[in-house]
């Protein structure tokens, strides 16, 4: 599995690098809560690095917020979008 590293930013998104990209997912901040994207949501939103890692980033955004105490939501309009690297 690809190691994926979870950076909050104020901007009320979870950001989400790995060697091959960077995705970020909304994270609600008032009351902490994560919306990731279902299977039909990720195929239409993400880039074609990413079309194959759904399991991959689901997974790990679920330990993030196990170990954070963040509940999650897999939803059909989650907000996810992909961002270069600086």
């Amino acid at each position: 599995m690809e190691i994926i590293a979870f950076q909050p930013r104020w901007r009320e998104e979870l950001v989400a690098k790995s060697s091959k990209g960077i995705l970020v997912f909304e994270l609600t901040m008032g009351t902490a809560h994560v919306y990731f994207p279902d299977e039909e949501c990720w195929k239409r939103e993400v880039p074609d690095w990413a079309l194959p890692l759904w399991d991959d980033y689901k997974n790990a955004t679920e330990e993030w917020c196990a170990a954070n105490r963040t509940p999650i939501s897999i939803v059909d309009n989650a907000l996810v979008y992909s961002e270069k690297p600086a």
